[in-house]
Formats: C-alpha cells, sequence, structure tokens
C-alpha cells in the first residue's frame, strides 16, 4: 500500500513539472472562407504566461503567390501598445458561419507601419501548415531577394543575464543591424513559472543557448498538433533546416512605442525559458519544430578572476549545436552568445568597467576530429567604460569565426573554455631614451640600456641584447626601439566599441563572399587560431637615417618581454654599424 501512494505521489508530481501531451490540431479555416468583416479573437501572452484574448476584425483578403490577411485589432490587451513584436505567430480564430465553430485562419505575422500598431497582416494557417517539420535536407535557405522584401514583425532575440554597458552594446549593436536585440531580466523562479505546455497563444522562444546567459528569438505559438508547433508566421532568419532549442518563454510586460519604424516599435520585455523541444525549420511563412528530443548542445565555461581580490565568478552556458544542418546562418550559436558572455564575465568580475584595467585571457576549444585542443593566450592593458572588456570580446569571435569558415571539412566542438584575469590598474610603461655604444659590429650583439617610467609610476632601467645583422651595409644607422600599444583606450573610435563586435556576430553572414579559402587542414586552423595570439614585448630594427616611411628597416626582434607590464611608446638612437 505505501508503494502504490508513494508511486501515485509520484506520479502527481512528475505530472506538474512535464507538460502534457499536445491533443489533435485546431480547426482551420481555409483561406477560401475568410471574408471581409469577419469579427475573430487573436490570443497571445501580455503578462507572465497567461494567454490573453482581443478583437481582430477583418478588413479584408490580400491575393496572390504570398495571400494575406489584413485585419485590426482592438481590446485592452492591445488598446496601449498595438501589436508589438513578440505578437509574431499570434494566432487568429474565426467562428465558421457554416457550423458555428471557431476555427483558425492564420498567425498576426507583418506590421504596416501605421501609427498605434493596430493594422496588421495575417499569414494564412494553410500557408503555415504548408511548411514541414523536417524539411528534406536538401532544402534550400529563403532567397535573400525575398528575404528583403519581406516586412515582418521583428521577432526580438533576447538575452537574459545581462546588464549595464553589455546591454546597452547589444541594443546598439541591434539598431545597426535593424534587429530587435533585447537584454531581458533573468528567467523568474521556479514558483512563478513552471514548465509551461505549449499550445496556441503561449510564448515561445527559439533559443540558442541557456544557462547563465540565455539567448534565443521569443514569439507565439500558432498552432499544434501533436508533438508538432509552428509559430512566428514568418521566419527566424530563413535559413532553412535548423537545430536550435524550442522553448517556452515567460513575458514581463510588453514596452510601449506607438511609432513603428525600424528604429523603435513596441516590444514584449520577455526571456527564454525551459528546453522543451528543438526548431527544425527556418521557413518562409512559420518556423516549426518538435516536442521532446533536445538538439545538440556543447558547453561554454567562462572564468573570470579578479586579481585585485581574489574572487572567481563562472558563466555556464550550454550552445545549441547546429553542426549537423551545416551552420545554415553561416554564424554559429557559439560565435554569436560567446562574446556576450565572454563581456558580462569581465563586467560582473570588476564590477564595472574602468578605463584603467589589465590582465589576460586564455581560450580553449575542443572538436571531436582534433586530439588536442584549438587554442591562444593574450594579455590586455586598458579599458572602456562603455565597451567592457571589448578587446578580448574581439579576439574571442576571431577565434570562433575562424571555425566558422572553416571549409575543408565538418567541426564538431565538444567543449569551449574561456579563462580571463582582470585588476584594476593599467600595468603599462612608456619608454623614455635608451643608450648603447656607439659603434657596432655586424654579426655582434648590441646592450642596450632602456629607460622607462610607469604609468603614474617611478623609472626604471632595462638592458636587453640587440643582434646586429651581418648583412647590415657599414655606415650609420637608426635603431628603433618600439613598444606594444595599449589595448583599449576610452573614446578611441570603432576599433574599441562592444557593439561594433556585436554587429559583426549577430549579423546575417548568410551573404558573405571570400575567396580565401582559408586554413586547408586542421594543423593549419590550429595554426590560425594559435596566431591570434599578439606579440606584446619592445622590438627593434635598423633603419638608414632620413628613411621615415621604413623601407630600409630590417625585420622588427623582439628583445623585451615582460608578461607583467605592457612596454608602450619608442625611442631612436644613432650608431655606427662596422664591419
Amino acid at each position: 500500500m505505501l508503494k502504490t501512494r508513494l508511486a501515485v505521489g509520484l506520479a502527481a508530481l512528475l505530472s506538474l513539472l512535464i507538460p502534457t501531451a499536445a491533443h489533435a490540431g485546431d480547426p482551420i479555416m481555409p483561406l477560401a472562407s475568410v471574408q471581409s468583416g469577419m469579427h475573430c479573437t487573436g490570443y497571445s501572452v501580455i503578462r507572465g504566461t497567461d494567454i490573453s484574448s482581443f478583437d481582430v476584425d477583418v478588413l479584408d483578403v490580400l491575393s496572390g503567390p504570398d495571400a494575406q490577411i489584413l485585419v485590426t485589432v482592438s481590446g485592452p490587451a492591445v488598446d496601449t501598445t498595438g501589436i508589438a513584436e513578440g505578437f509574431s505567430g499570434s494566432p487568429v480564430k474565426c467562428v465558421d458561419p457554416a457550423d458555428g465553430v471557431a476555427k483558425t485562419i492564420g498567425a498576426i505575422a507583418q506590421g504596416t507601419g501605421d501609427y498605434g500598431n493596430k493594422l496588421v497582416l495575417v499569414t494564412p494557417i494553410e500557408t503555415m501548415l504548408g511548411e514541414q517539420v523536417d524539411p528534406p535536407a536538401s532544402a534550400k535557405p529563403m532567397p535573400a531577394a525575398l528575404k528583403r522584401k519581406v516586412r515582418a514583425l521583428a521577432t526580438p532575440l533576447s538575452f537574459s543575464g545581462v546588464s549595464g554597458p553589455v546591454a546597452t552594446a547589444l541594443q546598439a549593436a541591434g539598431k545597426k543591424l535593424g534587429r530587435a536585440l533585447y537584454a531581458a531580466p533573468a528567467t523568474p523562479r521556479a514558483a512563478a513559472f513552471p514548465v509551461q505546455t505549449l499550445q496556441p497563444g503561449s510564448s515561445v522562444a527559439v533559443g540558442l543557448a541557456g544557462g547563465d546567459i540565455e539567448a534565443g528569438a521569443v514569439g507565439t505559438v500558432t498552432y499544434v498538433d501533436g508533438s508538432s508547433v509552428w509559430a512566428f508566421g514568418h521566419p527566424l532568419d530563413a535559413a532553412g533546416r535548423r537545430s536550435l532549442l524550442l522553448q517556452d518563454a515567460y513575458v514581463y510586460t510588453v514596452v510601449n512605442n506607438p511609432v513603428d519604424s525600424d528604429q523603435q516599435t513596441s516590444y514584449k520585455l520577455a526571456a527564454p525559458g525551459h528546453d522543451l523541444g528543438t526548431l527544425t525549420n527556418d521557413a518562409p511563412s512559420a518556423v516549426v519544430g518538435r516536442l521532446g528530443a533536445l538538439p545538440d548542445r556543447f558547453p561554454l565555461r567562462v572564468s573570470a578572476t579578479d586579481l585585485d581580490s581574489g574572487r572567481v565568478v563562472h558563466e555556464n552556458v550550454e550552445i545549441a549545436d547546429e553542426t549537423a544542418v551545416g551552420q545554415p546562418t553561416g554564424s554559429s550559436s557559439l560565435t554569436q552568445v560567446g562574446p556576450v558572455a565572454v563581456a558580462q564575465a569581465a563586467y560582473d568580475i570588476l564590477r564595472g568597467s574602468p578605463a584603467r584595467q589589465s590582465g589576460e585571457m586564455c581560450v580553449r576549444i575542443t572538436v571531436r576530429e582534433r586530439k588536442a585542443p584549438l587554442r591562444f593566450c593574450n594579455t590586455y592593458v586598458g579599458g572602456s567604460p562603455s565597451s567592457p572588456a571589448a578587446p578580448l570580446v574581439a579576439d574571442f569571435a576571431a577565434a570562433t569565426g575562424l571555425l566558422d569558415a572553416y571549409n575543408f571539412g565538418t567541426l564538431h566542438v565538444t567543449s569551449a573554455a574561456v579563462n580571463l584575469k582582470l585588476r584594476r590598474d593599467l600595468h603599462q610603461a612608456f619608454l623614455l631614451a635608451a643608450a648603447a655604444p656607439t659603434h657596432v659590429r655586424r654579426g655582434h650583439d648590441l646592450k642596450v640600456r632602456i629607460l622607462a617610467q610607469r604609468v603614474r609610476g617611478a623609472r626604471f632601467t632595462r638592458t636587453v641584447k640587440v643582434h646586429v645583422p651581418r648583412y647590415l651595409k657599414k655606415g650609420t644607422h637608426i635603431l628603433s626601439l618600439t613598444g606594444a600599444a595599449a589595448d583599449a583606450v576610452a573614446g578611441q573610435g570603432d576599433a574599441q566599441d562592444l557593439s561594433s563586435t556585436f554587429t559583426i556576430t549577430l549579423g546575417d553572414q548568410s551573404d558573405s563572399s571570400n575567396d580565401d579559402p582559408g586554413p586547408r587542414d586542421l594543423d593549419e586552423l590550429a595554426q590560425a587560431v594559435a596566431g591570434l595570439h599578439r606579440e606584446d614585448g619592445v622590438t627593434a630594427s635598423f633603419r638608414d637615417p632620413g628613411d621615415s616611411s621604413g623601407d630600409s628597416a630590417t625585420s622588427e626582434i623582439e628583445v623585451l618581454r615582460d608578461p607583467q607590464l605592457r612596454i608602450s611608446g619608442s625611442t631612436r638612437l644613432r650608431v655606427v654599424v662596422r664591419p
């Protein structure tokens, strides 16, 4: 009896945690039956997870190869904000006069630019259901020309777990791209947001990643038939076959802006939620997925250490892996989400982003096809309050971009790890002068005494050896000693702009063309990634007097490197070379 009661109790508990199986799809109304003047009802989430209804009136049916239904909306749920970004996929049901049954006619999918966002276009349900759950492997993305013609309601790409200037940089990148990028609060506590059963009108997210940093495009479910789900009423990236997370979502509120433009419009402030299945098709008229099995994923671990206090923070992110479907957008989820995670970890560990900061970062990426990891390390000096860890983020994005662009085999990333260490101080010095014997011999070493001064600190000297090349002509030469500049100084333009990096990593890479095939095997790829390491020491070279362009300069040879101190600036001295 005890076992029976325990089993019953366990079953009841599981029923609260696992969504119940979806029933057969709701009845639909063919486009031929939709008539002007029909009074219908739309469904969407306005707050939390509860589905609200609003009035929809059919104005006209637009025929043609891309048939649509023109409607107006009204009612308490939409009177203030109109149809906002995130309403994409909201189902519209009309009563069929033939039998008195409410039937789905389609999904709200496109705006018209009207003031107030009340006049919108509906994608017919027959068109949406024509998009397959499992498109054939040969299915191609939507042509670029057709993508440009579609003015779909933007599906906000929501990042939760980000804050401060990282969030600001994401929004700035979104404006540059003409895409809705928002920083949303973290997902609510489990008690306020249990696992949802997706049904028409539910909020849904197409997730690139989950964990401490969540990234997903939030819209609305239109239709559910068993385990199959149709949403949005338009494409996400129009990339065809996909393998992303299908998730529920939580709506905090609808942010109101009655001006419907590319830069300003109303939107749902929402966060992706629980993993429920796999998004399999990013089609012209809908995104389609299946509840149950999740897509392939791999871990991204970002560890950040505060060198001043010893405090350590970790960002643990699960990245959706689209390798099996050929990275259809041309850019992996790691490239899109990883830079955001690196920037946020740097901001969190220093509790800000001071201009005077120094540190180091090591990146390690493992792939199934190679025993040894792909890796590089760099040191960094300088910062910007508006762009946390911008140089670190750019280097990480460059590494993952090399993987995305690899043309000579399929790479299966199994893990990615970032270890960064930062301090609130500028470990930098500047060269002031140098002294050495006036006469030197070819093929011999020249001892040079360098004078430098730490930023806001004391002067110091170092003695280095500079080899005089045997091929150097006899006579007078200028010996140039050149340090490495800081990586970022506030206010020095796009090179230090975090939003510029996000614009690249979150942009559309599908139309990019490059005749350079890149690394031809995994060893060359590993060398390319390792090549992201920068020499940051003092270099020496000889040139002829009066040669300001450097045409006669010898190759620069590193003569001094201090891993704890970036020595910048330059100095010169005149030497006479003898045979």
